[in-house]
């Protein structure tokens, strides 16, 4: 079992490196925009003030060198200075941080709680009107894109509910989960469908399993086929579509806190990307691919937890 987490370890350590060092060259070598005008702004300045910007930001270095110098800083927990604000990256991004994960998060428990109940209902109503009508609404939510969703949710709570906080601040814990609470339904509801179609397919042949009929024969009730055993061999393959929904989630994000104007890491990024403030890019970049690759292993871990043969295996 050590041998296989070491050897996963390895595997996550090269694509770290190999995914850092491609954000890096393409945006430093395909790059239009020279990173001195952003640094300096081009007011005011001087040859003398351009070349002490390079030097501290160590532009007068070969591209291969700065990637060099990054990836040290980052290994000592310095993940550069932003051209723009002049401040650090990680100080920036984890300012920011709490809004986007409590989005990713709240998004991820309601998409969830939502899918896997519906999901099963589905699945023990095959082909009734209930299993229809919940086929259809998740092809509706899945047509709508999380953006224009926001946007027909932004409409609607202000002719609705006019008190709801749309737009600025929130004070305090409740004031931070109100606040969140309608973005969060907006990425929420289009995320609900892959998760419930997989849950549906994975219980209709669960249930057609010889184990399931061996415990009806035995006397068990429904609710105890279903949920106790059924659901636990089911929900095995909706734990890698999650680690995968996350990704997805962050994407999603971006454009959710552009609509409900939320200060978080998807609307920085796009802020820096216009102002082609490189470090912050990378920097939210490389962290989105750390996030997802500490899902793929959260999901393989849980794995084993649910299903003992897969437990098993690996300790071979």
């Amino acid at each position: 079992m050590a041998a296989r987490w070491l050897k996963k370890l390895a595997e996550y350590v090269c694509i770290l490196v190999a995914v850092s060092a491609l954000i890096f060259f393409m945006i430093h070598l395909f790059s239009p925009t020279d990173p001195i005008s952003v640094i300096v702004g081009g007011k005011g300045s001087t040859p003398e003030i351009i070349e002490n910007a390079r030097k501290k930001f160590y532009l007068d270095q070969p591209v291969w060198k700065q990637y060099l110098i990054w990836v040290q800083g980052i290994l000592h927990g310095d993940w550069g200075v932003s051209y723009k604000y002049q401040t650090p990256v990680l100080e920036s991004i984890l300012s920011r941080a709490p809004v986007t994960l409590g989005l990713v998060i709240g998004a991820s428990v309601l998409s969830v709680g939502a899918a896997i109940p519906l999901g099963v209902l589905s699945a023990v109503k095959k082909d009734r009107p209930a299993d229809r009508i919940i086929s259809i609404l998740s092809l509706i939510l899945a047509a709508i894109p999380p953006f224009l969703l926001s946007l027909l949710m932004v409409f609607a709570l202000s002719k609705a509910a006019p008190q709801y906080p749309i737009a600025g601040g929130y004070e305090g814990v409740g004031g931070y989960l109100w606040r969140m609470l309608a973005p969060c339904i907006a990425l929420a509801c289009a995320k609900i469908t892959i998760t419930l179609k997989v849950t549906r397919q994975g219980m209709i042949e669960e249930m057609k399993k010889p184990y399931m009929m061996n415990v009806e024969a035995k006397g068990m009730p429904e609710s105890n086929r279903i949920w106790k055993h059924g659901l636990k061999n089911a929900v095995i393959p909706v734990i890698s579509i999650l680690s995968v929904q996350i990704g997805a989630m962050i994407v999603g994000a971006v454009l959710v806190e552009s609509v409900f104007s939320l200060s978080g890491i998807g609307s920085f990024l796009i802020d820096s990307i216009k102002a082609s403030d490189y470090p912050v890019v990378q920097a939210i970049i490389l962290m989105l691919v750390i996030v997802f690759l500490l899902a793929s292993a959260a999901a393989d871990g849980l794995y084993s937890l649910i299903d003992p043969r897969i437990r098993a295996r690996k300790g071979k």
